[in-house]
């Protein structure tokens, strides 16, 4: 009798580990080894009109309490007369880092507390980048864990580090106006499809530097420009992550560089 009972109990255990994609913990509860709401902090949160437009506008950053890695965040948002909208960043997110400037429409009253946040979706990804997503139902008060298929080690044919930024120059013009002007040599051996690369200023706001033709291998881009910078020093700014595209073998690769992380994802 005993042994059969034994039995059974490693059936069981072995059926709850073939059954590891979604976790919800007892009670739907917050799980110390994720990624919880409380740890999600508002920096400069504020509603206000948009400029020539009667469209209110609500914007903020992000800021990670946590001791997890966030590759991402996506908050749904009821507003009053039952329309709805989203926050979004794809910013990564180490412990004690904070996302560039999220805006999103906001309350016509332009009263945050008429900004309803109704449910909480976070992805996160651990030191073997196995990534997490933490839904969080905020009328349930209920968490649930769902585990996304590890993603392969990736050794692309163009690394970021063959693609050379030449002659850049943070330019000054006479309306006061700094404009980024660079050409990108592509020193690999294959041809970049294209590449953006994404960076932000000391303030969070967020801008993008982007090539859509192909340059081939070692051979260099036309000149590309980014306006509307706000600083001419170089170390006011810092990249975020890069995406380009290439053709393996007739097949478009999507790639995406995550510079914090210094890692390669395939999109």
């Amino acid at each position: 009798m005993k042994q059969k009972k034994f039995r059974l109990l490693l059936l069981l255990v072995a059926m709850l580990g073939l059954c590891g994609c979604q976790m919800e913990v007892p009670d739907g509860k917050v799980d110390r080894h994720y990624v919880g709401v409380g740890e999600i902090e508002f920096i400069d949160a504020s509603v206000e009109q948009e400029e020539g437009s009667d469209l209110a506008i609500y914007q903020t950053r992000i800021k990670n309490n946590s001791k997890h890695t966030i590759k991402g965040l996506t908050i749904e948002v009821e507003l009053e007369n039952g329309r709805h909208t989203t926050i979004v960043t794809q910013d990564t997110l180490q412990p004690n880092d904070i996302s560039g400037w999220i805006r999103c429409v906001g309350p016509s009253s332009l009263q945050i507390d008429d900004l309803k946040m109704t449910r909480f979706m976070i992805k996160m990804v651990d030191d073997n980048y196995q990534e997490t997503v933490v839904t969080y139902d905020v009328g349930r008060d209920f968490y649930t864990y769902n585990q996304l298929t590890k993603q392969e080690m990736i050794d692309p044919l163009i690394k970021v580090e063959e693609i050379e930024f030449v002659e850049p120059t943070l330019l000054k013009k006479e309306d006061d106006q700094v404009v980024l002007q660079t050409y990108l040599r592509n020193n690999s051996d294959y041809n970049l499809q294209s590449v953006m690369y994404t960076f932000e200023d000391e303030d969070g706001e967020t801008y993008t530097l982007y090539s859509p033709l192909e340059i081939e291998s070692q051979h260099q881009s036309s000149l590309l420009t980014t306006s509307s910078l706000p600083s001419t020093n170089w170390d006011d700014y810092q990249f975020k992550s890069v995406n380009y595209t290439y053709l393996d073998q007739e097949t478009l690769v999507y790639m995406m560089y995550d510079v914090r992380l210094k890692q390669y994802f395939i999109k």
